[in-house]
């Protein structure tokens, strides 16, 4: 008995000790960890680069800027006070405001010729004012507005003001002056087509006017054609009517037009480009009406025949535009996500389909969504959709789309917008003031800057395609076109 007592009490000792040892060495593995993680920085991150080893010569501006990203950590306490920090900047910029109030332009000049493949979405008028102010005090800050030339808020005042951002421009008329300083700064963006959104109520005189200036800065002009109500295809074929016979090219083969004219190698002609906003609301057979060879309002073959582009939001939508008629589609909304067609990770099935149909796939990107909503929208209308604002997170957001399409090697790009406004999708100037998004820590030319610098690495791209690749005039494809030419 005195045996077996004295080795139980041994086996005890043994595993006391073994726990002890357990114990002592989870502590000072701990230690260890804590240590190295507080010690170590966080390691670097590679820079993003384009999907082709042959392309590590061509960087965008973005990326020039910050040659690498080094992933936050999350801690509330740090994203706290990041937050107070950037309020601090903000509230020392408003402070520091000398004549316009905005920080000097870093916006350079374009030194490569223009594309007339990358479009952009152009508003003639915006709607700067809400359409409806209840508020008694709404009108008194109207007049003041005007009386003023400029927007001075104050925390009572009724948010009248129909935007997210407010330009460096302030609430602007689309006079020729002003519509000649947009189309000076689309032209130094390296576009070359500006996509006017239109309805038959649209002034003549500013249409004229329009063409005009963009004639001027050697910009072309594609047509969209808005809803508008009681739009039938009686009433588009019309439109198209009325828009060539005032603006295009006639039948002289050597005629020049501003209007946009593509070159159709599959059609051995050059015809004008169209888009048709919310094509889907309209039945197929309609469509094919206006569309097919054998309708009955057909423009195929005829003096009015054109490239015509669907805009679609859904997966089901892309099937109705080849049944429909229409030479190829694009996606308008810059809300990655919002919708099947705008998300980007879809554009490559986007583009196989079109591929496969010989239909022209043209992807919008933008540089953010951001619009004074502040109800829920209705899911019906947009496809299950109730929030589709997209912060532009310092430029990042619109770096990301372009890459996208880069990668896609797309023959056509669409930005919205250059001055939609309403929406937060321009890129025209804003500057910081009270009660409005801003630019910031950016200049306010920010987004022209990174828009010309992608144009850029766009015909950089599609030339360093070509050139790895040894092809010549006979050995090109569709996507090595990017100067108003299309299959």
């Amino acid at each position: 008995m005195t045996v077996l007592g004295h080795h139980k009490l041994s086996s005890i000792k043994s595993m006391k000790l073994f726990i002890c040892f357990i114990g002592v060495s989870s502590f000072l593995l701990l230690i260890f960890c804590l240590y190295t993680t507080i010690s170590t920085p966080d390691k670097e991150v590679a820079p993003l680069s384009l999907p082709n080893d042959g392309y590590q010569n061509v960087v965008s501006y973005e990326l020039w800027r910050s040659q690498t990203i080094v992933p936050e950590k999350y801690n509330e306490h740090q994203v706290k006070a990041r937050i107070i920090r950037d309020k601090i900047k903000r509230l020392v910029a408003n402070n520091q405001q000398t004549g316009t109030g905005v920080p000097p332009s870093e916006h350079r000049n374009r030194t490569f010729p223009k594309n007339r493949n990358v479009q952009i979405f152009y508003h003639a008028t915006v709607a700067w004012y809400k359409p409806n102010p209840t508020h008694p005090s709404s009108d008194r800050l109207i007049q003041r507005i005007y009386e003023n030339n400029s927007v001075s808020f104050r925390p009572s005042d009724e948010p009248i003001i129909n935007t997210a951002f407010y330009p460096k421009r302030k609430l602007y008329n689309s006079s020729e002056s002003i519509v000649r300083e947009h189309f000076e700064e689309i032209q130094n963006c390296g576009i070359g087509t500006v996509i006017l959104g239109w309805h038959p109520t649209f002034s003549e005189y500013q249409l004229r006017m329009i063409f005009k200036v963009a004639h001027v800065n050697d910009l072309q002009v594609a047509i969209e054609i808005l809803e508008y109500p009681d739009r039938t295809i009686e009433s588009i074929r019309s439109n198209i009517k009325y828009i060539l016979d005032t603006f295009g090219k006639g039948p002289a083969p050597t005629a020049i037009s501003t209007l946009s004219y593509f070159n159709v190698l599959s059609k051995k002609r050059e015809l004008p480009l169209f888009y048709i906003h919310k094509a889907y609301r309209t039945a197929d057979s309609e469509w094919k009406r206006l569309l097919s060879k054998n309708g009955i309002l057909t423009i195929r073959d005829t003096s009015y025949d054109a490239i015509v582009l669907a805009h679609i939001a859904t997966k089901d939508h892309k099937s109705m535009v080849r049944r429909a008629g229409f030479d190829g589609f694009y996606t308008y909304l810059p809300s990655n996500g919002a919708n099947y067609a705008s998300t980007w990770k879809n554009w490559n099935q986007l583009k196989r389909f079109a591929d496969s149909y010989r239909l022209l796939f043209v992807p919008t990107i933008g540089p953010g969504f951001y619009d004074r909503k502040k109800y829920q929208r209705n899911m019906n209308q947009n496809h299950g959709i109730t929030n589709i604002k997209r912060y532009r997170s310092n430029g990042q957001y619109f770096d990301v789309g372009w890459r996208t399409a880069l990668k896609n090697g797309l023959q056509m790009i669409t930005i919205n917008s250059y001055n939609n406004w309403v929406e937060g999708t321009q890129i025209e100037a804003a500057i910081p003031v009270f009660g409005f998004r801003d630019y910031l820590p950016g200049t306010p030319e920010k987004y022209l800057d990174l828009t010309q610098s992608w144009v850029e690495e766009y015909i950089k791209y599609k030339l360093n395609n070509i050139k790895l690749n040894k092809k010549t005039e006979l050995t090109l494809n569709c996507y090595d076109f990017i100067n108003a030419t299309i299959c």
